[in-house]
């Protein structure tokens, strides 16, 4: 443990290492809000009562180049590198998920990105707990201007420093509060009383500690706040010169932005003043002369033959302008190799050509961020990696989250509640990839037009992935076109239920209609045979009575006979 002392020594020590540093991030901010001129120029320039001028082409490209990163935020993926360590992975993402998701997730990233691109971001990551005691992962920027770095440390990503100090300007309750003690107040009003706080951040042995102090005492000291004995900053600097001095893009610009706006403020005056000469015995008074010719209205009497005799020159400065407006359209050329940008790419390009050209060009223009980009990415790599630390060490009880997934919306899952379902994660299981999270709709356009040309040849399939790249894009023709489209699909899809219902129909009543010409016939055949049934009795009893009248009576059989015959023998014409 240090004394308070030993830790006044060493932030002084590493304040005294960080100055230049401090003052050229300071310069740059004061750049991009417009403070450009320095005061002796100034001073002369309103002494001639001209207006200052600036072109801030710093703002307009760190501008752009801000606006392209927010659009492309990137997100760590991790991947198992085995088979038995792909659930892990997914259960992580799903955890980081919810972390990226985070409203202030974002903003502080887009405050991150601001920061590295003057020439240092820093980020801090914490495992908190809410009131139900769940751990929850918040990240938060800080501004560069009140944290220090080891003044040894010679890594972009201070990984290789030993120490860290951050500065608080603190409410004096909310520090008594949070410490449990008294701090100091910085001032003696009756109001908003505020204390400044350092918190350091000292690696003793193989683990971080961390102290808490004021110029006046020690307030609080934690010998290894994590259980992984680091520190919760992330850190990634811009460059870093011969000197260790870091810095931004700001360093290279600011020689040609000066000379931007000498050249405008020069040509400015230019532009309204010239030189005379004359011979003194050309006029009558040389202050009256003086005085009135340089009005803007001015009738000037001289003596006879001055014109005449060529006793009075005045020179304009057209061909100066022309050459100073054509060195500073050089160095805006300049910055803009410099900074890595085309006038594709800062949206300033008025030539002709195909969405093709500009898109290639655009991404041409955009190469020379690379440098940037890398940057940033490795930053990322290391506040997910740090995530993923603490996700291990403290998410250990059974929590359940919310996230939102395209395809099923809303979800929940959990953690911890089984054996399938508990993070383990070793040295070497994972490992990680970045991937943009938000795209522009150019970018998203692109890509699937790539897709589509290579499934041209399945009609199906390319109903589909339209359905799938309406539904990615997010513009408002796109949406009411997947309006139109899903609202045919459904008419067709009644017209067709509609069409199908009515042959069912149909079927059914021809099935009936069977059905009854069935029964029908089979009543018919019924009633036939009964008939024929009752006739066949009938019969039967006749010729039983007739015989058994014969059987009693042989004489009418013979007297019946010869009536028939008798009967037969008439002439019937």
């Amino acid at each position: 443990m240090l004394s308070h002392n030993e830790l006044k020594e060493l932030y002084d020590f590493d304040l005294r290492a960080s100055q230049r540093s401090f003052y050229e991030f300071h310069q740059s901010l004061r750049y991009y809000h417009g403070d450009q001129i320095d005061p002796v120029n100034l001073q002369t320039i309103l002494e001639r009562r001209q207006s200052p001028v600036i072109e801030n082409i710093f703002k307009l490209i760190i501008n752009k180049i801000i606006g392209y990163k927010a659009q492309s935020i990137a997100e760590i993926k991790v991947t198992g590198r085995q088979e038995n360590d792909q659930p892990t992975a997914l259960l992580i993402n799903d955890i980081l998920k919810v972390f990226s998701e985070d409203i202030n997730y974002n903003k502080e990233i887009i405050k991150r990105d601001k920061s590295l691109i003057f020439g240092m971001g820093v980020c801090e990551l914490w495992c908190e707990k809410d009131a139900e005691g769940d751990f929850f992962l918040s990240l938060k920027s800080i501004e560069p201007l009140s944290f220090l770095i080891d003044a040894y440390s010679e890594d972009l990503n201070a990984l290789d420093a030993r120490r860290f100090h951050k500065k608080l300007n603190m409410s004096f309750d909310e520090a008594k509060r949070v410490l449990k003690t008294t701090p100091y107040i910085k001032n003696q009003r009756n109001f908003d009383q505020r204390c400044i706080l350092i918190e350091s951040w000292i690696k003793e042995g193989e683990d971080f500690a961390r102290y808490i102090w004021q110029d006046e005492a020690l307030l609080s000291y934690e010998k290894k706040p994590f259980k992984n004995g680091m520190h919760p900053f992330i850190v990634s600097k811009f460059n870093i010169d011969e000197k260790g001095v870091w810095y931004g893009l700001f360093r290279d610009i600011k020689p040609l932005q000066d000379y931007i706006n000498y050249s405008e403020n020069k040509m400015m005056n230019m532009i309204g003043t010239l030189k005379a000469f004359f011979e003194e015995d050309s006029v009558f008074e040389v202050e009256q002369f003086i005085k009135d010719a340089s009005l803007d209205n001015a009738v000037v009497k001289v003596r006879s033959g001055a014109l005449r005799d060529n006793k009075l020159k005045f020179v304009e400065h057209h061909n100066d302008i022309a050459t100073i407006s054509a060195k500073a359209n050089e160095k805006r050329n300049l910055a803009k190799m410099i900074s890595g940008l085309n006038d594709e790419a800062l949206g300033i390009a008025n030539n002709r050509m195909s969405n093709d050209a500009i898109s290639q060009r655009r991404e041409a223009g955009l190469m020379g961020l690379q440098e940037y980009l890398n940057a940033c990415d490795a930053m990322d790599r290391l506040i997910f990696k740090k995530a993923i630390d603490y996700i291990s060490l403290y998410f250990t009880k059974k929590q359940v989250f919310q996230i939102s997934d395209e395809r099923v919306g809303q979800r929940y899952f959990s953690i911890n509640d089984n054996e399938n379902n508990r993070i383990k994660v070793g040295k070497f299981d994972l490992s990680y990839k970045s991937q943009i999270k938000t795209q522009s709709n150019e970018e998203k356009l692109a890509s699937w037009a790539e897709i589509i040309k290579s499934f041209s040849h399945d009609p199906n399939l390319m109903s589909q992935m339209m359905l799938l790249m309406l539904k990615d894009v997010q513009s408002s023709q796109a949406k009411d076109l997947l309006e139109l489209i899903t609202q045919k699909q459904n008419e067709a899809q009644n017209e067709g239920q509609s069409l199908e219902n009515q042959l069912n129909l149909e079927n059914m009543k021809l099935e009936l209609e069977k059905k009854k010409a069935e029964i029908l016939e089979l009543k018919a055949k019924t009633k036939k045979y009964s008939s024929q049934g009752d006739l066949a009795h009938g019969v039967a009893i006749n010729q039983s009575a007739q015989n058994s009248i014969l059987l009693e009576n042989p004489k009418t059989l013979e007297q019946k006979g010869n009536a028939s015959m008798q009967k037969a023998g008439q002439d019937l014409r």
